[in-house]
């Protein structure tokens, strides 16, 4: 489903940038050996050596194919920064990486080592495709790369580790795709008819959020394929204070908050701010806690209402949990192909 939604002005990878800095007494060197020492990680777990496979000499994007011969020195590259070697000159660098897309032909990931920021730190960004891990997963799996123990010095490196699930077994590039691709096939077109009574059931009987009753704001145009990176920092602890002025507020809901208030003051600014409030798409993950670094795609999509027509902060959080809390019990008893395919059609 990924596949098929993607294009040039929505490409559909997921990225991180992690920045990190050399331990005491790390020498010049010390970039490029951590360099050296990652180009040799050339074990591929399976999610790592996925391209896309065709059919019938066209047909593509309804099963994968395995590399067996994945190239580390396209996969991994390395980078530096221009002066003076801010860290907005390694935003401009990550937006110019993250607006493009994935070769097709190719295992769907990239990692980059970048060098040249003037505080000595490096930084490490990576993309890989959504069809192949959502966030949650990426997440584990580059918390496994780290150690606490500031003597261990060990190289992990995402694609390498195996998921702590027993994987499926990968057949081979070249073997029978034709089985591999009806079994796909027969899967999406399942999805029609639960789609359906899904949405029904949501829209109606739930009363889910619509995305329909979204009003129109100077954000509905159309938009291309490039994106600008920007960062921020905040201590957890702020936003646990003002999730806490709510009962059974959560910290995501307090980190929505934030968007829907910076959002309502651009728009007040503009003069644009519309008489009904906005409607926030949120990714929530179907892992249970064993499942946390499984690998693999599970995700489901809520919509919220973000509350932006309500002035007052304190209510504009209560409007914008509630909303969480009454959308997700949808979710919460229906089996995960069923969840997916309500995901899909909210999107």
């Amino acid at each position: 489903m990924f596949l098929l939604g993607e294009s040039r002005e929505h490409p559909m990878h997921v990225a991180g940038l992690q920045l990190y800095r050399p331990p005491e007494g790390a020498g010049p060197e010390f970039v490029t050996d951590i360099y050296e020492s990652i180009a040799k990680c050339d074990e591929f777990q399976p999610a790592f050596r996925k391209p896309p496979a065709s059919m019938f000499g066209g047909i593509s994007n309804l099963t994968w194919a395995f590399d067996n011969d994945v190239d580390i020195d396209y996969h991994l590259r390395r980078s530096a920064l221009p002066r003076p070697g801010r860290v907005r000159e390694l935003l401009e660098l990550t937006s110019r990486l993250h607006g493009t897309l994935l070769d097709r032909h190719r295992p769907l990931w990239e990692a980059y080592l970048v060098e040249g920021l003037h505080d000595g730190r490096f930084g490490v960004y990576t993309k890989i495709h959504h069809s192949l891990l959502d966030g949650v997963s990426a997440q584990r799996l580059m918390i496994r790369t780290l150690s606490a123990d500031p003597d261990d010095r060990q190289v992990r490196v995402p694609w390498t580790l195996p998921p702590r699930t027993r994987p499926a077994t990968p057949a081979r590039r070249g073997s029978s795709l034709l089985g591999a691709a009806t079994g796909a096939v027969g899967a999406m077109a399942g999805l029609a008819p639960s789609a359906l009574t899904l949405a029904r059931a949501a829209l109606v009987e739930q009363q889910l959020t619509l995305p329909f009753r979204a009003p129109k704001t100077i954000f509905n145009v159309p938009i291309g394929g490039a994106r600008r990176c920007a960062a921020q920092s905040w201590p957890l602890a702020r936003i646990k204070a003002v999730k806490d002025a709510v009962s059974g507020a959560t910290v995501n809901d307090g980190v929505l908050a934030m968007a829907a208030g910076a959002l309502r003051a651009y728009l007040l600014g503009q003069q644009a701010l519309p008489e009904t409030p906005l409607v926030a798409m949120v990714p929530v993950s179907l892992r249970g806690e064993h499942e946390q670094d499984a690998g693999g795609n599970m995700v489901r999509t809520i919509l919220c209402n973000l509350a932006t027509d309500i002035a007052d902060p304190l209510e504009r959080l209560e409007k914008l949990s509630a909303s969480m809390r009454d959308n997700k019990p949808v979710f919460a008893e229906l089996p995960r192909l069923d969840a997916l395919a309500l995901s899909v059609f909210l999107v």
